[in-house]
This record gives C-alpha cells, sequence and structure tokens, in this order.
C-alpha cells in the first residue's frame, strides 16, 4: 500500500546508514575468506534489497553449504529478534512508539536498557557462555555526531558502496565459505 511504513520504506526513510556514508561511524576493518572489508552488515531477511551492508537468507538454497549458511543466518536473525523482543518484554520505553525522540537520544535509550538487560542478566545468574570473548577494538568507539566529514562526491560514492550488489554476493559468498569452513560436523 503507498505510503506504508513496511520495511523497504522504513530502510530507505531511515538514517541508519547516514553516519557510513557521512563518514561518522566507527571504523569497521574485518577478513572473510581472504577478502577485505571495511563496511559492518546487518542480518535481514529476504525482503531486503542486495546490499554490500545487508546480508541476507538465501530462499531456496541449493547444496550442503548454501543450506547451512540459510540455517545459521536465520538462526543468528531469529536470536537478535527475539533479544529486541525480551528487551520489549521488560522495559515499556522500547515498546512505544519513538518519533519524539532524535537518532541520538535514541540511542542512549536504547544503550541503557541493554545495560540494564544484561544487569538483569548478571543478577539473575545467568551467562549465555563464559568463554565467549569479544574484541571491540579498545575504547566503547562512539559515532562523532558533529558534521559531515566528506564531499557531496565523497558522499554519493560511499552510498554506492553501501548500496555495491558486487560487494553484497561477494560477502555472502565469503561467509558461506567461512561457515562452511568451521561447521562443526566436519571434524
Amino acid at each position: 500500500m503507498l505510503g506504508s511504513h513496511n520495511d523497504i520504506n522504513v530502510l530507505h526513510s531511515s538514517p541508519l546508514f547516514d553516519n557510513l556514508a557521512e563518514g561518522r561511524a566507527p571504523e569497521v576493518k574485518y577478513s572473510v575468506n581472504g577478502h577485505e572489508y571495511t563496511m559492518g552488515y546487518y542480518l535481514a531477511d529476504g525482503i531486503y534489497p542486495d546490499w554490500a551492508t545487508l546480508v541476507k537468507t538465501i530462499r531456496h538454497p541449493m547444496g550442503s553449504k548454501r543450506q547451512y549458511f540459510a540455517k545459521a543466518q536465520e538462526a543468528a536473525r531469529k536470536m537478535v529478534e527475539r533479544a529486541f523482543g525480551v528487551l520489549q518484554s521488560r522495559l515499556a520505553i522500547v515498546r512505544g512508539p519513538a518519533r519524539l525522540w532524535d537518532v541520538e537520544t535514541l540511542s542512549l535509550i536504547m544503550t541503557a536498557c541493554v545495560i540494564m538487560h544484561n544487569m538483569i542478566v548478571e543478577d539473575e545468574g545467568f551467562v549465555v557462555d563464559p568463554n565467549e570473548r569479544f574484541d571491540y577494538g579498545g575504547d566503547n568507539v562512539q559515532p562523532d555526531h558533529g558534521h559531515a566529514h566528506r564531499t557531496l562526491e565523497e558522499f554519493i560514492e560511499a552510498h554506492k558502496k553501501i548500496r555495491d550488489k558486487n560487494t553484497h554476493e561477494q560477502l555472502k559468498g565469503d561467509l558461506i565459505e567461512h561457515l562452511w569452513n568451521h561447521h562443526p560436523d566436519l571434524y
């Protein structure tokens, strides 16, 4: 329906990738299957476009590698959705509409909610995996919410990189290989 707030309309009107396009997002560098990447990505379902910053599931996976990837991607995506559902069930501020707040305030609210949730989880004695370690690359990195650091040409080029279908396909292929090479049943 025209003007509805479906996922694609929300994506195209969202400021989600603004910091990245404007050069204000934290620097990201990682390697998968021998290829270097400089943008993080979000797990998405099949309705989203083939952008370099979105890793979608495979709708009808053919072959063991692709089936394993689809299963792992969907499981991770569902885990994130469940975690957000837990936040919504525990904290009323996450359930309500967010139209009255700016992006920075929303970020602070969500950070506070995640911290409170973690404190509740810790107090209840539930730990997901005590051996799991995360390397965030040093200090807590916050994006610079000041003025844009890029020229118009750089901004347009950054948007092209964000929406690059070739990078999307290469990243998905690299993740498929990486997951398959680390498949626990292979060892």
